[in-house]
């Protein structure tokens, strides 16, 4: 083996072990990042959170075409809903006095 074959075989060998160790670095840093339990559930949150104003954009523009369509409907709805928050206060109160 000449000095010229002993150079390639260790410039081979050389870059065979930096990607070695880049392959490495790499898989670290997956098994890292998927053991950080706090960075997955903030970002399981922050997901959740973005689905939830999602939906209520979505609801909102459904009760404002629903509003502007008949809004007789949409205040006979409010006015059922406040009846049943009074009644349902007045007999709490009614139980609470006995």
């Amino acid at each position: 083996m000449t000095d010229d074959d002993k150079q390639r075989a260790l410039a081979d060998i050389r870059s065979d072990i930096e990607s070695t160790r880049a392959r490495l670095a790499e898989t670290l840093d997956a098994i890292e990042e998927r053991l950080d339990v706090r960075k997955r559930a903030v970002e399981a949150w922050e997901e959740s959170r973005d689905r939830a104003l999602d939906l209520l954009q979505q609801g909102r523009g459904r009760f404002d075409a629903v509003r502007q369509e008949n809004p007789a409907a949409v205040y006979a709805v409010l006015g059922g809903a406040a009846a049943v928050v009074l009644a349902t206060g007045v007999l709490i109160a009614r139980a609470a006095r006995r």
